[in-house]
């Protein structure tokens, strides 16, 4: 039986000689790496839950629904109405405003100053006619003319005229002596005839 002593050293064993022992165990890990996933633990777990909860919460504002959109265009609606309703209140305004009562000038400017007025005496009272002429003439009706009169008809004091041309003139003349009684008669011979009774208080 033969012994390694007996053959020869060859490169293999050169090289096994030269090689050092090669175990499974490793050298101690640095603190640092040790420590490092704790760390990241602590620091990244907080900072992950709060950017979820951002993500998960969206807006503090409720999303709109479909009942608080037609809430608003109820609302947008009124609106509407209540803008139509003051427009038509205003237009309404604006026409009552135009279709007003000519105003006191220009009723004056179509009075007839010169137009002649028959003033009748039919109240029994002597110079009742002359003194109602003067005060007629005293407010610019100039064409006053005073006569008696004998018919029993009208029964209260009446102002006649003979066509609606003469209708400011004859309101006027009415307002100067406080007649209310104011009468168009197209059969009138004056233009404007003014029969006095008893109730006239000229």
């Amino acid at each position: 039986m033969t012994t390694p002593d007996e053959y020869p050293e060859d490169e293999f064993d050169v090289a096994g000689r030269e090689r050092s022992p090669q175990g499974v165990h490793r050298g101690a890990r640095p603190l640092w790496r040790t420590l490092l996933p704790v760390v990241a633990v602590i620091v990244l777990a907080p900072l992950l839950a709060w950017g979820a909860i951002q993500l998960l919460g969206g807006s503090d504002e409720p999303a709109p629904t479909a009942g608080a959109t037609e809430t608003t265009d109820e609302a947008t609606e009124d609106e509407a109405t209540d803008e139509a309703t003051e427009d038509e209140t205003t237009e309404e305004a604006t026409e009552e405003e135009t279709t007003e009562e000519p105003t006191e000038e220009e009723t004056t400017e179509d009075v007839q100053y010169d137009t002649t007025i028959t003033v009748l005496n039919g109240a029994g009272i002597g110079g009742l006619a002359g003194q109602t002429v003067e005060q007629l003439a005293g407010e610019g009706f100039t064409n006053g003319v005073a006569s008696d009169y004998t018919s029993a008809v009208p029964e209260t004091t009446t102002l006649y005229y003979n066509n609606a041309e003469l209708e400011p003139t004859a309101q006027e003349v009415a307002s100067v002596l406080g007649i209310t009684n104011v009468v168009e008669s197209a059969g009138a011979t004056e233009a404007i005839a003014i029969v006095l009774r008893s109730d006239f208080a000229g």
